[in-house]
């Protein structure tokens, strides 16, 4: 992809899935690795070689770091969840780089027409499918967390109807719920969730058992949590047994 890039000058990610007979999401993932070595410039819908003078020194951000984690984890779970989106419906996914997987799942096999609310600019940058109608929240923008918030966000948001929202979050326990360290996060995330008709997280198996600062929403009051198959198997079954719905991405449910 890279030879290509450079000789080409830019290429559309389409191109590059046809060419190389892989997914759009594939060459998401490798877009994105490539841009993160400061080897090309990212683009809306494709990618473009660097002028001739040697790329500048590039500074990793949090944004990068959280990218990186459990890359396979978040692949898996957003491919289960674009699954439940049906045609024609409205849906909210919240500024988490777990969220940015399912955009990216949703770019690669979009239904035929869908909304899709976000209060983050990284994900609406990734999304170029004509049948995704991105809506991007007004607001304040938090540069450390990648995402939109305050007042004029959470109020956008309260004004809306809303079939699906997702997130995720810092942490999970079953006493302190689901958490986040950052109130403009907590604010728009319970927005969303007080217009929508069903909540579903998603959720890896690295964030059971830790908390932070602010609960998001406790695991019970959740339409689905969705994790991924490196949970184990005795925590499932005691996130079931308290009232939590929750499934294995990849794996056959049982009939609950």
């Amino acid at each position: 992809m890279l030879d290509r890039i450079q000789r080409e000058g830019g290429v559309s990610i389409a191109e590059l899935a046809q060419s190389h007979d892989v997914s759009t999401i594939t060459v998401h993932r490798d877009l994105a690795a490539l841009s993160a070595e400061g080897l090309i410039e990212r683009v809306h819908g494709g990618a473009r070689a660097l002028n001739g003078s040697p790329p500048a020194e590039r500074i990793e951000t949090a944004w990068d770091g959280r990218v990186a984690q459990a890359h396979g984890a978040k692949a898996a779970m957003a491919e289960h969840a674009a699954r439940m989106i049906a045609d024609n419906a409205t849906i909210f996914i919240d500024s988490s780089t777990t969220c940015l997987a399912l955009a990216l799942a949703l770019e690669a096999d979009p239904p035929q027409m869908l909304t899709l609310v976000t209060n983050s600019p990284a994900i609406a940058f990734e999304l170029s499918a004509e049948s995704i109608h991105v809506i991007v929240t007004p607001g304040e923008v938090d540069q450390h967390m990648r995402l939109i918030g305050g007042p004029w966000a959470y109020e956008f948001l309260s004004g809306l109807n809303i079939d699906m929202t997702f997130i995720s979050a810092a942490g999970v326990t079953l006493a302190q719920g689901l958490t986040t360290s950052r109130r403009p996060l907590a604010d728009v995330v319970n927005a969303a969730r007080a217009v929508s008709r069903k909540c579903v997280a998603l959720i890896d198996s690295s964030k059971f058992g830790r908390s932070s600062l602010l609960m998001l929403a406790r695991p019970e009051e959740l339409d689905l949590l969705i994790v991924d198959s490196g949970l184990p198997a005795a925590t499932v079954d005691e996130y079931r047994r308290a009232g939590v719905p929750i499934e294995v991405a990849g794996e056959p449910q049982p009939d609950i």
